[in-house]
C-alpha cells in the first residue's frame, strides 16, 4: 500500500514540477510528451482507482500536446482518458467476461442501458448531433465536437462505476477539492504576480509562456491581442480578472462554482473548519473574475435559500420535515451568501491597491455589478445583438440547426471563429441554433433528469445545480473541456449512489 502511495505521489509531482517548470521556460514544450507517456505507463500498471484519482486532481494542469506547428492544440487529457477507459473497461467487464459462463451475465448489457435514464437522453442528444450533421457546412468540425463530447462523456462512466464504494467515493471528492484548490493556488499566484508586474508585461508573460503549454501557440497568437483578462473602466486604470489555467475568466469561474460543491459536502461530511478556506478564497475569486453573469445568475439559488431560511422560522407541522431536513444546510448555504457579500468590497479594494490606487477606487467590483443593467455598455449591447441573431437562425433552422460545431455560420462568421471563442453567449440558443430545437430539448430533458436525481438525495449539488444551469443563460464555458470534465466527475458521483444521503439521515437525525 504505502509503495503504491509512493509512486502515486510522485507521479503527481513529475507531472505538476512538468507543467510548471515548461510553463516558466525552463524546459521545452515536448516535456509535455514525456510526462504524458509517464502517466500512460503509471495508468496501465496501476489500480484503476489511483489512476482515477490521479486524472481528476490532473484536470487543471491537463497541458495541449506540441505534436507539431500545425496540430498543437490536442489536450493531453484526450488521450489519457481514452486509455484509462480502455483499461477500466478491461478491468471491470472484458476480463470478468472470460470468466464468466455463460458471457450473459456481463455486467453491460441492453438492460442496463435501458435503467439509466439519464444514458438514453444523452444518447439521444449525441444522435441528433449526428443527424445535424447533413445540415453541417463543414462536417469535420462537426464530427470532431461529437468526438470531443464522447470523449469526456467516458469520464461519468468510469466515476459512476467506481463511486459505488463508499471509501472510493471519498476519495473522489477529496480529489476533486484537490482540483479545484489547484485552480485557486494558480489564480491568487496570478494576483499576486501584478502587484510586481506592470499589467501589460503580465499579459505577454502569460501568453507567450503559461498559454503556449496548456492550450497551443495558435491560441496564444490570438489571446497576445485579444482576450477577456481584463475589466476596464472610463476613468481608472485596467484591473486583472482571475482565469487560472483558463483562456477566459467565465470559464475559471464556472469551474469555480463545481469546485464548491466538493468544498461544501466536506464541510459538511467532517465538520472542520478548515473547509471554510477553500470556501471563502472562492467567493473571492468569483468577484475577482469579474464575471458579472456569475453574479446575476447566483440570485436565484440564492434567492431560495433565502426563502427557505425565512421559511424555516415557521413551525408549521404540515412542513416539519422539510424544515428539519434543510435547516442546518440552509443555515451554512446563508453563510455562504453573507461570505460572497463580504468579497466585493474586500476585492475591490485588492483591486485598488494592485495599482496603488486611491479610496474612491475601493468600490470597482460594485461598479462593474451595476454595469449589468446599463444596456449601452458594449459588453452587454453585444451580447444582446447576438442573442437576437441566434434566436433568428433557430426560427430559420429548426429542426437540426445549422449543424453541431457550425454556429459561427450564425453569425455569418468562418468556421474557424470557434476557436476564438464565438458562441451564443448563452448555452441554450448555442444548443438550439446548432442542434435545432430537437438538440435544446434533449439538453433540457438531461438537465431536467439531473435536477430531478440531486433533489431527490442532495440540496449541495441542487444548489449549485441551479446556478450552473442558471448561469448558461449567458455563456457557453459548461463546454470548457476543464469544466466539463469536472462536471463529469460530480455527475458521476451523484449517480454512483445517493451519496449525500449519509449526510441528510445524520442531520435529521439531530434535528429530531
Amino acid at each position: 500500500m504505502k509503495k503504491d502511495k509512493i509512486k502515486f505521489y510522485i507521479i503527481l509531482a513529475v507531472e505538476v514540477l512538468t507543467v510548471v517548470l515548461t510553463s516558466v521556460g525552463i524546459l521545452p514544450r515536448e516535456a509535455v510528451l514525456v510526462m504524458t507517456g509517464l502517466l500512460i505507463f503509471y495508468f496501465i500498471f496501476s489500480k484503476i482507482e489511483d489512476s482515477l484519482i490521479l486524472f481528476i486532481i490532473s484536470i487543471p494542469f491537463f497541458a495541449a500536446l506540441p505534436i507539431s506547428e500545425q496540430f498543437d492544440s490536442m489536450a493531453n487529457w484526450r488521450i489519457l482518458l481514452a486509455i484509462l477507459f480502455l483499461i477500466f473497461f478491461f478491468k471491470k467487464y472484458f476480463y470478468k467476461a472470460f470468466k464468466s459462463i455463460p458471457f450473459k451475465s456481463i455486467p453491460i448489457n441492453i438492460k442496463n442501458i435501458r435503467k439509466s435514464s439519464l444514458g438514453l437522453l444523452v444518447a439521444l442528444f449525441l444522435i441528433i448531433g449526428v443527424l445535424s450533421l447533413f445540415v453541417a457546412a463543414d462536417l469535420i468540425v462537426g464530427i470532431k465536437k461529437l468526438l470531443f463530447l464522447i470523449n469526456i462523456f467516458l469520464l461519468f462512466v468510469i466515476v459512476r462505476d467506481i463511486g459505488k464504494d463508499k471509501t472510493e467515493r471519498l476519495r473522489i471528492i477529496k480529489a476533486g477539492a484537490v482540483a479545484g484548490v489547484g485552480s485557486l493556488l494558480i489564480a491568487y499566484s496570478q494576483l499576486i504576480s501584478v502587484f510586481f508586474a506592470p499589467l501589460h508585461n503580465f499579459w505577454q508573460w502569460w501568453t507567450n509562456n503559461v498559454i503556449s503549454v496548456f492550450y497551443g501557440i495558435n491560441l496564444s497568437k490570438l489571446l497576445a491581442v485579444s482576450n477577456t483578462w481584463f475589466s476596464y473602466y472610463p476613468d481608472n486604470p485596467p484591473t486583472l480578472r482571475m482565469f487560472s489555467v483558463f483562456p477566459d475568466s467565465h470559464s475559471f469561474a464556472l469551474f469555480t462554482i463545481i469546485s464548491l460543491i466538493f468544498f461544501s459536502y466536506l464541510l459538511i461530511k467532517k465538520s472542520s473548519k478548515i473547509f471554510w478556506i477553500p470556501i471563502v478564497l472562492s467567493f473571492l475569486a468569483l468577484v475577482f473574475s469579474g464575471s458579472r453573469s456569475i453574479w446575476v445568475s447566483a440570485i436565484i439559488p440564492f434567492g431560495i435559500v433565502v426563502i427557505l431560511f425565512i421559511y424555516s422560522f415557521f413551525k408549521n407541522k404540515k412542513y416539519s420535515n422539510l424544515i428539519n431536513l434543510n435547516s442546518r444546510l440552509i443555515f451554512t448555504f446563508i453563510s455562504f451568501l453573507l461570505v460572497f457579500i463580504v468579497a466585493f468590497p474586500i476585492s475591490s479594494l485588492i483591486m485598488s491597491q494592485s495599482y496603488q490606487g486611491d479610496g474612491e477606487n475601493a468600490l470597482l467590483a460594485f461598479r462593474r455589478a451595476k454595469s449589468v443593467i446599463d444596456l449601452d455598455e458594449l459588453s452587454v449591447k453585444s451580447r444582446i445583438g447576438i442573442w437576437e441573431t441566434s434566436f433568428k437562425s433557430v426560427l430559420k433552422h429548426p429542426l437540426l440547426g445549422v449543424g453541431i460545431g457550425n454556429y459561427p455560420i450564425v453569425l455569418n462568421e468562418d468556421i474557424s471563429a470557434a476557436k476564438k471563442g464565438a458562441s451564443a453567449h448563452n448555452l441554450y440558443l448555442d444548443i438550439a441554433s446548432e442542434m435545432g430545437l430537437l438538440g435544446l430539448l434533449a439538453l433540457l430533458l438531461i438537465f431536467w433528469q439531473i435536477f430531478k436525481k440531486s433533489w431527490k438525495s442532495n440540496f449541495i449539488f441542487t444548489f449549485f445545480a441551479i446556478w450552473i444551469f442558471a448561469y448558461s443563460f449567458f455563456d457557453v464555458v459548461l463546454l470548457n473541456d476543464k469544466v466539463l470534465l469536472l462536471f463529469m466527475v460530480i455527475l458521476g458521483i451523484l449517480y454512483s449512489q445517493a451519496c449525500f444521503s449519509t449526510v441528510f439521515d445524520s442531520i435529521i437525525a439531530k434535528e429530531r
